[in-house]
C-alpha cells in the first residue's frame, strides 16, 4: 500500500504488510528411548556356562530348568566356540523375558531367555 511521504506531496513510499509467520503446529513429541535393561545375574551365569567360562554341572536345579540345562550341555558337546563373554545388548519385555546379543570367542550371538519365580525357565543361544 502507498503512504505519503511527511512532507512531500507527490512522493509516496510503499509499505509492504508483513507476512504471518507460517503455521507450524507443535511437533508430535519424540518417544523417549528405554533405558537399557540389566540381565538377570540368572541369565550371566546361563551365558557364561553356555561358552564354557563356568561348569554346567554347577547350575542348581532350584533356578534353572531342565531344558535350560540341556541346551547348554548340549552347546557344550557341540564343540561351540568358548570363550569370556560380553554381552553387547540386553532387551526386557513384560513377563520376564530377556533377549538381545553377546560377544564371545571373537563372535557374536543372539540369545532368549525367560525367568519366571527367580528361575531360568527358558535359554537359547541362537
Amino acid at each position: 500500500m502507498y503512504y505519503p511521504v511527511p512532507g512531500h506531496r507527490h512522493i509516496k513510499v510503499l509499505v509492504q504488510p508483513r507476512p504471518d509467520p507460517p503455521f507450524n503446529p507443535r511437533p508430535a513429541p519424540r518417544p523417549q528411548p528405554r533405558p537399557a535393561a540389566r540381565p538377570s545375574p540368572l541369565l550371566l551365569v546361563a551365558l557364561d556356562a553356555a561358552f564354557g567360562m563356568r561348569d554346567a554341572a554347577a547350575l542348581r536345579h532350584a533356578s534353572y530348568a531342565a531344558g535350560v540345562r540341556g541346551h547348554i550341555n548340549a552347546r557344550r558337546r557341540a564343540n561351540a566356540p568358548a570363550g569370556p563373554v560380553r554381552v553387547l545388548t540386553c532387551h526386557a519385555r513384560e513377563g520376564g523375558e530377556f533377549f538381545g546379543t553377546v560377544q564371545a570367542g571373537g563372535r557374536r550371538f543372539a540369545y532368549a531367555a525367560r525367568v519366571a519365580d527367580g528361575r531360568l525357565v527358558s535359554f537359547k543361544v541362537l
